[in-house]
């Protein structure tokens, strides 16, 4: 992991990081890392706000949880989310739906779309605060690991579902997400797999499998973007992230 993914991904500014794109793009295969660092801060505020609130305050942990979780990332991901859906359900021509999704103002759809996401993400945060009170002093062992682990499965799959993203493409169009597909291969999205699964593997086991669904959500996301917009951009990699990530903590709240 290097400073120039944790400015690009996360609001971590370290000494001597830069904005380089282009190096940014050739290191994509780290990406799973960054969600594993995030992914563990997020389960030690969830353990925290877990063990500071009482059960009939879970929805104000979890909103501090969600809170302290964009305090680390930043919006950026949810900006692509937004655009994404603005520029879908657009009418017109690909032409027509690129120039909606590059809109700076934000349109109907994706109004729409992040409010529900937020509900949902704010339900499934609420939930694993819940959770993390049972999980403080002796943990209770699902697949031998702690239930809160699933915020680091969660960030891990989204950050999967971008290299998914990333490898399939083509770029809709020149410009950031463009650099990051040119430098894509097979080769570094099946080392992005081996990172995402390896530490995945030790902390939950056999229910790291469910960093497929990051995979899924990625090429599901990359086949709508080919159909409206003709390929991918930085926006679809962030709309990829948030349904990889909502997506997994979903299936994790439902499996433990």
């Amino acid at each position: 992991m290097t400073r120039v993914l944790l400015g690009l991904l996360t609001r971590i500014r370290l000494p001597g990081s830069s904005a380089d794109l282009e190096d940014a793009a050739s290191q994509q295969h780290l990406f799973p890392l960054v969600g594993l660092l995030v992914g563990l801060m997020a389960t030690l505020v969830c353990i925290v706000f877990g063990s500071l609130f009482s059960p009939e305050d879970n929805l104000i942990a979890g909103s501090l949880m969600i809170a302290a979780l964009y305090a680390i990332t930043g919006i950026i991901h949810t900006e692509g989310l937004a655009d994404f859906a603005d520029g879908a359900m657009a009418n017109g021509s690909r032409d027509r739906k690129l120039a909606v999704m590059k809109d700076p103002h934000a349109g109907v759809a994706a109004v729409i779309v992040v409010i529900v996401f937020l509900l949902v993400f704010l339900a499934l945060a609420s939930e694993m605060c819940a959770r993390a009170r049972e999980s403080i002093g002796p943990f209770p062992i699902v697949w031998n690991a702690p239930v809160v682990f699933g915020f680091v499965v969660s960030e891990v799959s989204g950050k999967l579902a971008m290299n998914t993203s990333m490898l399939i493409g083509p770029s809709a169009h020149h410009g950031m997400g463009s650099a990051f597909v040119n430098r894509a291969s097979s080769r570094k999205f099946a080392v992005a797999i081996a990172l995402a699964f390896g530490p995945c593997a030790l902390l939950i086991g056999v229910a790291s499998m469910i960093l497929l669904v990051g995979i899924v959500a990625g090429g599901a996301v990359t086949i709508a973007a080919r159909k409206h917009f003709g390929g991918v951009s930085g926006d679809v990699f962030g709309a990829a992230n948030e349904i990889g990530r909502v997506g997994t903590l979903i299936l994790w709240v439902l499996i433990i």
